[in-house]
């Protein structure tokens, strides 16, 4: 699958110049000429690294790096800086909004390619991350759910064994037949709960990889109902 690129920056002609050395290099590259332009894209289709110049009109990089951040913490982007907001540019990196920082112009188009390979490779090792801590939930889910299940059973199980006893009172009576009649309903929760999560298509996260949302998965279920 082919990484995708944003390239952020309203001077045409350097827009132009790195989106077409990333294309030929095999990327998929969209371009912006400003930080609303960018987000407007980036809410249609999350790019794997935005590239972006710091002073920019209407938005400029630093208000779209803090806002790339709020949407997706992972996303790696690279600023291309000027020696008058370079100072701007390491604060972001200090607050872990920014992935890397080149100087403008840049003396070679090499740098930046080696800059988008490690960032799609940071890229690559966080989804991974993600993806082997979505198996760990699923799991633990699933030892929930049994949990939740086999003790209603074990009461229903307990009750019926009072039930089938012989001279109980009526009172004793009808306390098993609540307890079993309260237990059924614990198990129907839970199981419509399991049964949300089955039908329940997961979000994209990124391309390529999806995340359970369990909160959203029961909302869902219960307008499909």
């Amino acid at each position: 699958m082919q990484a995708r690129v944003l390239v952020v920056d309203d001077d045409v002609e350097i827009c132009t110049l790195l989106s077409r050395h990333l294309r030929q290099l095999g990327y998929i590259v969209e371009e912006a000429g400003d930080g609303e332009e960018a987000l407007a894209l980036v809410g249609k289709v999350v790019p794997d690294v935005v590239v972006t110049d710091m002073a920019m009109p209407r938005l400029d990089g630093l208000g779209l790096l803090k806002a790339l951040q709020r949407q997706d913490p992972d996303l790696p982007v690279i600023v291309l800086t000027g020696h008058g907001s370079l100072e701007n540019a390491i604060q972001a990196m200090r607050e872990g909004v920014l992935f890397d920082y080149m100087l403008k112009p840049l003396p070679n188009l090499a740098l930046l390619e080696l800059a988008v390979r490690r960032a799609l490779e940071i890229r690559q090792l966080r989804d991974r991350a993600r993806e082997a801590d979505q198996v760990v939930a699923m799991r633990e889910l699933a030892v929930t759910a049994s949990d939740r299940i086999l003790n209603p059973l074990n009461v229903i199980a307990l009750s019926l064994a009072t039930l089938s006893r012989e001279g109980i009172t009526s009172e004793t009576r009808a306390n098993a037949v609540a307890t079993i009649e309260q237990a059924i309903g614990t198990i129907t929760h839970v199981v419509r709960q399991m049964r949300a999560v089955a039908r329940y298509v997961p979000r994209e996260v990124t391309r390529g990889l999806r995340e359970i949302d369990l909160e959203n998965a029961t909302t869902v279920q219960q307008d499909s109902e």
